[in-house]
């Protein structure tokens, strides 16, 4: 729960300066700011990465992931429902807790924390959070510092969920998850850094769809 908590805090703590700076923020110290963020995102992409002993089987739920994410389209119900809300205190609390909560980070971070205890991405995403809750909180107002009951209630029972589950997980497979997440915050860090956006939500289907897969090679006693 540390992670959510410091997620918590950095969310409060952004919208509060960004209420008092209000308009006053530059458009410029956004952009240098969420290509920091961006760069730092593709390293712990690429980090996480590196636990993947089965390419083959993350590929497929990567590929199935994609397949079913498109056929549902979250990610695009979640973008228009966004689009669609006007102004004011409510579309903010609403709008924020999508950006916040709604994402690959959010989903790989509890995991992170979860099954391993490791924070690092949950932090990482806070951090983040803390300029974008400026940004916004400047931007739409009160509605942004709401907000953080949000996050403490979405991430916090992802964390605890993740962890009750763990304990039934064999070690090599949170590995597997935690190389495939590491793929998704790839995909991010490029989407930061307006290389290629990604469908993200759409592509989190992997994360659930890897074990199935898993299981099925080793049934098949496949050598991927």
């Amino acid at each position: 729960m540390l992670g959510t908590l410091y997620n918590v805090i950095t969310v409060a703590v952004g919208s509060s300066i960004g209420l008092v700076l209000g308009q006053r923020v530059p458009d410029g110290m956004r952009k240098v700011v969420f290509s920091a963020l961006g760069l730092f995102t593709l390293f712990m992409g690429v980090d996480m990465m590196m636990e993947i002993t089965r390419p083959m089987a993350a590929f497929m739920a990567l590929v199935a992931g994609a397949i079913i994410g498109h056929l549902v389209g979250l990610d695009a119900q979640v973008k228009k429902a966004a689009d669609r809300l006007g102004k004011g205190e409510g579309a903010a609390l609403v709008q924020s807790t999508l950006l916040f909560c709604i994402g690959a980070m959010t989903l790989v971070g509890c995991m992170q924390d979860g099954l391993l205890g490791d924070p690092t991405v949950l932090m990482a995403k806070g951090t983040m959070d803390l300029f974008s809750s400026i940004f916004l909180a400047a931007a739409l107002g009160r509605g942004v510092l709401w907000s953080t009951g949000s996050v403490l209630l979405i991430q916090g029972g992802l964390t605890f969920a993740f962890s009750t589950a763990g304990t039934g997980i064999p070690e090599p497979l949170v590995a597997e998850l935690s190389g495939v997440g590491g793929i998704l915050l790839l995909a991010l860090g490029l989407d930061l850094l307006n290389i290629r956006k990604f469908p993200l939500l759409d592509l989190t289907w992997a994360l659930p769809l890897l074990p199935l897969i898993i299981s099925v090679l080793d049934a098949l006693t496949l050598p991927f």
